[in-house]
């Protein structure tokens, strides 16, 4: 195995994602900013549809970094120097959770009413005409102060996680015990996903779930990690377009990695499928009071055409489409699947919070910030990824499992 250090990747194609990812963070910050002074109230709902959105970005690529590291694998090696540049994003992002700790806090932003419902304290006081039971049962974990001090715990674990192994994985590239470095990155990998679960299943509580603080499902962290996961897969696949034919991607890379994000794309294309439905039908089916009025809202006013878009759109297109041996190891065809499946993640979170908002999808996506925050955090998210990209080599040329590229050499002809 080489022991030699490789230089830094200057890609041509990385440089003008980094200007479109400039480009979309300024405008989209900027229309952001201006819906601030035009209404405060929908601008603070926008963000949280936009945080929440594009935080599945770096989430996917920790976790997915980490099943790399524990798992190892073409698919994993070919695309870590990725997932390490989208998790190196952490602390930045944490920067961007404050808008979100602000509008918890209420009048720190100059709201006039409360976006989370359970941070008025007329609604968790007894005796107040605004009290609800069902909601103060859940003081103290849903109050301001705990919550921010929730999400500096996520963001703590994941930022510690993201550069620890982005340190090692350079260290490794630089010629040190390689062997030492990948033991030292499963250890804490393995450690690393289950605090990874718990703090990302507690995350889409706290800034999505609670968002009705009357409703309740155990299955929708799940479901969010899910959504990162295939949000991630897509997002790998179009970066691997503008990395393919690269010198050092010719020389190392076949055609198996490609084909293997491609059977990862459509077994969570399944996976998204069963818990989406598991969830309809076990919160349908017990007809609960507290539990029933979030699907009748995703169900009238023509949200359920979004519902119905999904269905087929979300699984039955993709599904079919990744079915074949022979479209999973054409990159230029698993692009274009890519593109719906990301297009498909923004309308599956926007029919998850937006009626929370919004009485219908008329006025959901015509309302222009909710499309400027998503533009503007994922903008930020790009550019970010594109400079990391470029401050290492594209592959971890020095890491065991690129011997498992080696024995497939000659596949990308």
């Amino acid at each position: 195995m080489a022991t030699t250090t490789f230089p830094q990747t200057r890609v041509p194609q990385l440089n003008r994602l980094q200007l479109i990812g400039i480009g979309a963070a300024v405008l989209g910050l900027a229309l952001l900013a201006l819906g601030f002074f035009v209404n405060r109230e929908q601008f603070a709902k926008s963000y949280i549809f936009g945080f929440y959105f594009s935080m599945a970005f770096p989430l996917g690529c920790l976790g997915f970094l980490m099943i790399q590291h524990l798992t190892g694998g073409a698919w994993g090696v070919t695309t870590r120097r990725m997932l390490e540049a989208g998790a190196l994003t952490m602390p930045i992002f944490f920067i961007l959770s404050l808008p979100v700790v602000f509008i918890a806090y209420n009048q720190s932003i100059g709201l006039n009413h409360y976006v989370y419902e359970w941070a008025n304290p007329a609604v968790v006081t007894p005796g107040s005409p605004e009290f609800v039971p069902v909601i103060a049962h859940k003081v103290p974990w849903l109050t301001p102060a705990w919550f921010a001090g929730r999400m500096l715990i996520y963001f703590t674990i994941w930022s510690t996680l993201a550069l620890l192994l982005r340190m090692w994985s350079l260290q490794q590239d630089r010629g040190g015990n390689a062997v030492a470095a990948a033991t030292r990155m499963r250890m804490l990998s393995g450690i690393g996903i289950a605090l990874f679960v718990i703090s990302v299943t507690f995350f889409a509580f706290d800034v999505g779930m609670s968002l009705d603080a009357r409703w309740y499902s155990s299955m929708y962290g799940a479901h969010y990690m899910e959504n990162t996961g295939l949000t991630t897969l897509a997002f790998l696949v179009l970066a691997l377009t503008q990395v393919r034919r690269t010198a050092i991607f010719e020389a190392h890379v076949p055609v198996k990695p490609i084909h293997d994000l491609g059977k990862l794309m459509l077994a969570f294309t399944i996976l998204w499928t069963y818990l989406s439905y598991g969830q309809y039908v076990i919160i349908w089916s017990a007809d609960l009071a507290e539990s029933v009025p979030w699907y009748v809202r995703r169900t009238g006013n023509g949200w359920v055409f979004i519902a119905l878009t999904l269905m087929c759109c979300s699984f039955f297109a993709p599904f079919f489409a990744l079915l074949g041996r022979k479209p999973k190891q054409n990159l230029s065809y698993l692009s274009v699947i890519a593109v719906l499946i990301l297009l498909m993640r923004f309308i599956d979170v926007s029919w998850i919070i937006l009626p929370e908002f919004h009485a219908s999808p008329l006025e959901a996506y015509t309302t222009f910030t909710n499309y400027a925050a998503p533009l503007g955090l994922f903008g930020v998210f790009l550019s970010l990824w594109t400079f990391n990209m470029q401050r290492a080599s594209l592959l971890p040329l020095n890491d065991a499992n690129m011997d498992i590229l080696r024995l497939h050499a000659g596949g990308h002809h």
